[in-house]
């Protein structure tokens, strides 16, 4: 789209001036260039670039804004406020720390301090993690935190049965990050908001900075996110929010579609604009996404189209087995490469749960395919990376407990449990940091050990006379070498250990050029996940669907389409869960440019245990027209352990393939006439549900059905009908 005019739609929506605007903007309809050339107009109309206010979830979104921008404009891309929910509360922090009542600017806790923290927690309340597991615990945190609810609020909750032992959990938690002088992820919002509540004077001058204010993707936002947002607009109300209802996925982390769904509401006489034209797929993959998503409930109406052809038709293959849908996928990867008409890196693969990446890899490396896998242990989390970064964390905050004691560890030190008692006990008595007792004199631990916590104490004050001055990288370098960090490593000769200093060695070079220490720690700990997905180049992409979210491939396979895969399972119970599934089906199947395969296996292995699966329901919903399906050659199980369970396959016989087409018509389900688990129907009274189980045959079949507002009932199936 770059270089070419604007279309209509596109061209009402950059034009808007005051007043609040929602933009409803499909996938691939040009949303980023919305933004960008609003943004841009405002600037060229007299309005200063630090009044204008652009949020978004990724640093890589928020960097290719301001990169747009400022080439646009010829202006300095520092002065621009373009950046995510979390870094945006970052910076007003760095300002403001001591009106929000800390004595210095508190360290950010990543994911990986969060479960160290409320680990030890756990422990220190006697309890296991198999009793009170440390992820259930932190989920519910976060979940508690953005509904903006305490740790009191937690504790008086009856639905839940480990209510009061979390709640405890939670406190402590949050008196650790006080006394760390730290923040976790929620915080950094939290913070800003309680700040802005109880300073009206530091609230008005960043409503008076914020004169237009601009929200990326906004069906992802939560209530904490929104309540930030509203409270700086103020009365101005020049708020303009783009995003879209469809692809609204992360309600397990918070988001709230509520929030897109009741803008106008909220915002009365706000202008809505449609932007509908899509940019990047195919006539046929945009049909196909539609009819998975046209029917959920409250959604706002709108419909990709596109100047370009029809397109390939979306491929649907069946196999046996999950070695089966592999060999397919591969297969076909390799066969279009040496065809000459693509590359590896065009080609994407999207799955709904990380286990089931295990027999791609396998099967790209026996076949010598290059690939890239995201989602899996991100870099700055693997546990040298951790240990590296704790020394220069301790140097710029040396309150951070968590840092100090992975750092004094990492390498081994020999300083044991006994003499950091006894550093615990002078840090009470004298109100001080365990790093400033390290370098004090009557800390009362002599010899050996004291002289290792003197040499500690020197490294980390190096790290903090040079952190205002020195590069970031020329500072790891420094550090490692004075730790003897890497030598530890090397002296251990092991395979695993050299990969680790490799890692480190990598490390050196991941600041930016002459950023420093405090940017670098700052822009690490709020690196998201989608921010490490890069140009693919040569490597064929393989990721959740969840990560695939802002991408866009040339081909896009979306394997293991069966029932309680995808959907999962656990949405079964739910009917937001089940029409969050078909909004994520919708979002894999729009980042595809031209071709689309979604494949599923008759019976897979999983866990370690087989099953017999039907294809998903969102199949279902595609136009037979528009389909070009393949099956898996007819074949009995080999009868290996890694594929048999005594089954025979029906697809020997050839009868499978016609029973599976004879229920094609009515729904690719565990067919009871046309009604299968997962299809939604309508009851005049009880109005929409989704069927959770069928029993008998005929108009005599029992049907379970999950109501939107009624709940569970069960009923005949003549008393319902089946929602087109």
């Amino acid at each position: 789209m770059t270089g070419t005019p604007l279309n209509e739609k596109q061209a009402e929506a950059v034009a808007h001036g005051d007043g609040p605007a929602l933009i409803l903007s499909g996938a691939g309809s040009g949303k980023t260039r919305v933004i960008t050339s609003r943004a841009v107009r405002l600037i060229s109309d007299g309005v200063a670039p630090w009044s204008v206010f652009c949020v978004t979830f990724t640093n890589k979104a928020a960097g290719e804004m301001r990169h747009r921008i400022s080439s646009m404009l010829d202006i300095d891309a520092t002065n621009l406020w373009i950046s995510t929910f979390h870094s945006s509360c970052l910076r007003i922090l760095k300002d403001e720390y001591r009106n929000a009542g800390y004595q210095s600017m508190p360290t950010v806790f990543d994911a990986v301090d969060q479960k160290s923290l409320v680990k030890g927690i756990i422990r220190g309340m006697g309890r296991t993690d198999a009793e009170l597991p440390h992820r259930k615990c932190l989920s519910v945190i976060s979940r508690y935190k953005n509904d903006m609810k305490g740790p009191e609020h937690l504790a008086s909750e009856d639905s839940y049965p480990q209510a009061k032992e979390t709640a405890e959990v939670f406190q402590q938690y949050q008196e650790a990050l006080i006394k760390n002088n730290a923040v976790d992820f929620d915080d950094l919002m939290l913070v800003v908001i309680r700040l802005f509540k109880s300073r009206e004077d530091v609230l008005g001058k960043y409503r008076e900075r914020f004169r237009y204010i601009m929200v990326d993707e906004f069906q992802d936002t939560n209530m904490v996110q929104y309540s930030l947002i509203r409270l700086l607009v103020g009365e101005k109300k020049n708020i303009f929010v783009v995003g879209d209802d469809d692809q609204s996925i992360y309600r397990w982390r918070g988001a709230r579609i509520g929030n897109i769904l009741g803008f106008e509401k909220d915002f009365p006489n706000c202008k809505v604009v449609k932007l509908e034209e899509n940019y990047r797929s195919t006539k046929n993959i945009l049909k196909s996404a539609y009819e998975v998503v046209k029917n959920i409930h409250g959604r706002k109406e709108k419909e990709l189209w596109t100047k370009s052809g029809d397109g390939s038709l979306v491929t649907i293959f069946t196999g046996e087995t999950e070695i089966d849908e592999v060999e397919f996928v591969v297969g076909e990867i390799i066969r279009r490469v040496k065809d000459g008409g693509a590359n590896y890196g065009e080609f994407a693969v999207f799955y709904r749960t990380n286990a089931q990446s295990r027999v791609f890899e396998e099967s790209l490396n026996r076949n010598r395919v290059p690939y890239r896998m995201y989602g899996g242990l991100k870099f700055y989390s693997r546990k040298e990376i951790k240990d590296a970064l704790s020394y220069f964390r301790l140097g710029v905050n040396e309150m951070d407990e968590v840092a100090f004691l992975r750092a004094i560890s990492s390498p081994p030190r020999g300083i044991g449990p006994a003499a950091l008692s006894k550093l615990k006990g002078y840090c009470v008595e004298k109100n001080v940091s365990l790093l400033a007792a390290c370098g004090a004199e009557d800390n009362g631990i002599a010899g050996t050990a004291g002289k290792k916590l003197l040499d500690f104490f020197e490294i980390i004050k190096k790290i903090k006379m040079n952190a205002p001055v020195k590069p970031a990288g020329e500072l790891i370098e420094m550090v490692l070498e004075g730790s003897r960090f890497i030598d530890y490593l090397l002296d251990k000769r092991t395979a695993q250990d050299n990969a680790r200093v490799e890692n480190l060695k990598e490390l050196v070079s991941a600041p930016h050029k002459e950023e420093l220490l405090t940017e670098f720690i700052e822009r690490v700990a709020l690196q998201a996940e989608a921010d490490l997905v890069e140009d693919s180049g040569e490597n064929v992409s393989l990721m959740t669907l969840h990560v695939s979210k802002g991408l866009e491939f040339n081909s896009v396979f979306m394997v293991g389409m069966e029932e309680n895969l995808f959907p999962h399972f656990n949405s079964m119970d739910s009917i937001e869960e089940l029409e969050e599934e078909r909004r994520l089906c919708y979002v894999g199947m729009t980042r595809a440019r031209n071709r689309l395969y979604m494949t599923n296996a008759s019976t897979r292995k999983m866990y370690g245990q087989f099953s017999m699966n039907e294809p998903s329901p969102f199949l279902t919903d595609i136009p037979e027209e528009i389909i070009e399906r393949k099956r898996s050659p007819k074949k009995q199980f080999a009868g290996s352990s890694s594929q048999s369970s005594g089954y025979r396959s029906s697809y020997s016989s050839g009868q499978g393939f016609k029973k599976r087409e004879q229920r094609s018509a009515s729904g690719f389900g565990a067919s009871v006439g046309v009604f299968s688990p997962g299809k939604e129907v309508k009851h005049r009274i009880f109005g929409k549900g989704v069927i959770k189980k069928c029993e008998g045959a005929g108009d005599e079949t029992k049907l379970t059905i999950l109501f939107r507002h009624a709940g569970m009932k069960k009923l005949k199936s003549r008393f319902v009908e089946l929602v087109a």
